[in-house]
Order: structure tokens, then sequence, then C-alpha cells
């Protein structure tokens, strides 16, 4: 486990040599009329507010009283073709490595706790998830809900905004079935972003959207491995994840 985190530091520093796909946030608003300028920060808020999200609707099922995970996440957001904001740099997405932590509670209720800190980007998110169906057969799935809010705050080199995401699912898994378990969900995401610089300081965009997606988990003992895709606005956030957990 020791040397799973280790990995993921490095993998961190490391990553900060890579260029940062926020450095042209300034430079391209200040080129735009106000009213272009809106509209590509539109752009922009949709697909920031995926990749800070990325992950957040994992596991459905609580764990139980006490139960507790941790995982390492990595999201991969691919980007509008109108993101001209995120394209300047050359990029090609946005990716975001997440720690992501589960701590079961009374009543079927699990705390969801996340942590990044990456391309000069703080991200910091809370949520619960509620089994509101648990059954007792494998061919019938468990039905939760779950609500996450993440808060990012971003200064790439003088390029600075803020922003919050509230993703809220509902999952359908099949957590009976051994070893393999299937899910599928269905998202809600509201997102905000607020420029604090440019000369469009105190311009800000919200954003609403629904998306849907699918995955599974694989589960070897005390370790589980996650993918699943979830799309909103006719776009992919590609999700890994690796849990260790009781």
């Amino acid at each position: 486990m020791n040397k799973i985190f280790t990995f993921f530091v490095i993998f961190l520093l490391v990553s900060q040599c890579i260029a940062n796909p926020y450095t042209s946030f300034n430079s391209v608003l200040d080129t735009l009329l106000k009213e272009d300028a809106q509209k590509s920060l539109d752009v922009f808020t949709e697909d920031f507010g995926q990749a800070i999200s990325g992950g957040a609707c994992g596991i459905g099922a609580t764990l139980g009283l006490l139960g507790v995970y941790g995982s390492l996440k990595a999201s991969y957001r691919t980007i509008s073709k109108d993101n001209i904001i995120v394209k300047d740099t050359a990029s090609k997405g946005l990716f975001f490595p997440m720690l992501h932590f589960c701590v079961g509670l009374p009543y079927d209720f699990n705390a969801i706790l996340r942590f990044s800190r990456f391309d000069d980007t703080t991200v910091i998110g809370l949520g619960l998830l509620y089994d509101l169906f648990n059954p007792k057969t494998i061919i019938v799935p468990t039905i939760s809900l779950q609500s996450v809010y993440n808060t990012a705050s971003t200064n790439a080199h003088g390029n600075e905004f803020k922003a919050w995401n509230l993703k809220n699912s509902i999952l359908f898994q099949f957590s009976k079935v051994p070893f393999i378990k299937p899910y599928i969900g269905l998202n809600y995401d509201i997102t905000h972003i607020k420029a604090y610089s440019s000369k469009y300081c105190g311009t800000f965009s919200d954003v609403y959207g629904f998306g849907y997606g699918a995955g599974l988990s694989v589960s070897l003992g005390i370790f589980s491995f996650v993918v699943d895709a979830f799309i909103y606005e006719d776009r992919p956030t590609y999700n890994l994840g690796m849990f260790v957990g009781f």
C-alpha cells in the first residue's frame, strides 16, 4: 500500500513538468468580445466540471457501519471542439488524479471525501451516498442515491479561477454478484466557475445538465478495481480506480 501512495506522489510531482491546460485562460478571454468570452467560459465550465467530478459516483451500495475504503482514481475528460481555452495550450483533454475515500455511517449512509492537487489546481470534495434499496438476490440491483460537492481553486501562473460542481446521481449496481459487479448511473450536474483574472475578472458561468454511464468493479479480496465511462454533453469522461477497503 505504501508503494502505491509513493507512486501517486511521484506521479503528481512529475506531472507538474507537463504543459498546463489552464495557462491560456487569460490570453484567450482577453482577445474576445464580452459575449464571445461568456460563450467560451460556458464551454470551458462544462468540461472543467466533469473533470473535477470524474469518478465521484464510483461504486454503489453502502459499506455498512464503520466500513472504509481508500482509493486512487484517475479521470480523463475529452474536451469540446469549442473549448478554445484548453485547445490553445495544445491539450486534448483534462486529466485529474484523485484520492477518494468512503466511510460507512449508520442508517445505510456513506460519507465521501475527495482530494487532488494537480495542474496548479486544488480539488476538495464532500458527499453522501444512501442505499435506497438493497436486494437479497444477485439478479436485482442495489439502488443508491448519491450527492457529491467538489470545489476547485486554480492559479496557473496568474490564470486564476474558482469553481464548484454538484453531482447528484442514482446508481444501479449488481452488488451481490461475486467478483465482478457491473453498474449503471444517471447524473444531474450543476457547475459554477468565476474568473479571478483576465480583463473579465468577476465574470461567472453556470451550466446544468444530465449525464449517464456504466462501469464495473472487480473485487480481489480487500482490493477492488473500477473502470467506467460517463457521457455528458455528448462527450465521455473516463474513470479508473483502485480501492483498498474493509
